[in-house]
């Protein structure tokens, strides 16, 4: 098909999002994607992609995978398969107008497409001899700082600001996000734990970074009230306060709020919603989850519209573990990255598994990007000797 209908029609992509270098490879120098396999190894799922040159490109696959084997090996792998990855966004594009799969786009299908298009970044990568991001651009950035991401409702108030405030210490981090309301829902008991925290991480510190993160707990009036309260003290990200798919909702809490940013995006795959925001100022800070909205290229558009309409971009990414992998590549093209950027809180101090390196670690509050070829993890491969194919 010819390019220009290419940047039209909606797999989620627009005309602005495929600047990366296509000029580090050649016609006659391509990558043909020779094999897909989805294996599992104790409880971690992992997408390895195989050129005809015997390269493998590999990624850790997130915990959605194992409900999405069907929509895996039945819609997406089978599109990929002898076809050229130096084409990817092309692929990308074709995957989702291919045998009418645009009727199943949401996450599940997204999901199961960015596992397998940052496998091919892998393998691109490991075939050039190159990191990921020098193929997806210019490099902006060489580390990230990062806040630690409190995932829990379930501490105490106290408890929960003593914990923070020793992962602080050993992180040398300068952020941190804390949930407040009840997840899709809240009462009075959630909402007091919110108000204490909040207090309580203010007192102690008048210069750490606090983000909130509602998980949609609450309807325009309650998130009004509570990020009126944010905003007095002092916190500069409010997440997904109003159900993420009622965007309205969350708009009149961004138009209502001066000070707090209200954020989301993380359930999101759909371009045109992403371009809404921005054009409705729906959200002052957009969140793309790497995997579920369909991989890096997808996640780099929804940054372009960030960037011309002067919105943040913060990918949803709280891992610690290789899925940590393909946002740092991402992270370091971004030009409308915003603050700090998620590790979890229950991480720091502790390696996530002894069958993967480099560990992710925050060294005075930043993560490295790595200069490695591909997404710059080795796995050990104890991992190819024992692991069971899923078809």
């Amino acid at each position: 098909m010819k390019r220009r209908r290419f940047f039209k029609i909606a797999g989620g992509a627009a005309a602005a999002i495929f600047l990366w270098p296509r000029q580090i490879w050649s016609a006659a120098n391509k990558a043909i994607i020779k094999d897909i396999q989805l294996l599992k190894w104790r409880d971690q799922h992992f997408v390895v992609v195989t050129s005809s040159d015997e390269v493998q490109g590999v990624t850790l696959a997130n915990s959605r995978i194992e409900h999405l084997y069907g929509i895996f090996n039945g819609l997406v792998k089978p599109y990929f398969i002898s076809k050229d990855a130096s084409n990817l966004e092309m692929l990308i594009d074709g995957v989702y107008r291919s045998d009418r799969n645009y009727k199943f786009s949401g996450m599940p299908f997204w999901n199961c497409v960015g596992h397998i298009e940052v496998a091919i970044w892998d393998l691109l990568g490991k075939t050039y001899n190159k990191p990921v991001h020098q193929l997806l651009g210019k490099q902006l950035r060489t580390e990230v700082p990062v806040y630690l991401s409190s995932l829990t409702r379930e501490n105490e108030p106290e408890k929960e600001v003593e914990e923070i405030k020793e992962k602080l210490t050993l992180s040398g981090c300068k952020a941190v996000k804390i949930k407040v309301g009840g997840r899709m829902g809240t009462d009075a008991k959630a909402e007091l734990r919110s108000y204490k925290i909040v207090e309580l991480l203010r007192k102690y510190s008048d210069s750490l970074t606090i983000y909130a993160d509602a998980n949609s707990s609450f309807d325009v009036e309650q998130g009004i009230e509570m990020g009126k309260f944010l905003e007095d003290h002092g916190v500069d990200i409010y997440e997904e306060p109003c159900p993420w798919e009622d965007f309205e909702s969350n708009r009149k809490v961004a138009d209502a709020l001066k000070k707090v940013k209200v954020a989301g995006g993380e359930q999101d795959t759909s371009y045109h919603r992403f371009e809404w925001y921005c054009q409705n100022n729906g959200l002052d800070v957009l969140q793309p989850d790497v995997f579920y909205n369909g991989g890096l290229l997808r996640c780099l558009a929804v940054n372009k519209l960030c960037e011309q309409h002067k919105k943040g971009f913060a990918p949803h990414s709280p891992k610690s573990d290789p899925l940590q992998a393909p946002f740092l590549h991402l992270a370091a093209v971004s030009s409308a990255l915003y603050g700090f950027q998620e590790f979890p809180l229950n991480a720091v101090g502790r390696k996530s598994g002894d069958w993967f390196s480099p560990h992710f670690i925050p060294v005075n509050g930043m993560l490295p990007i790595s200069n490695e070829p591909g997404l710059g993890i080795n796995y050990d491969n104890a991992i190819w000797n024992e692991a069971r194919l899923i078809e």
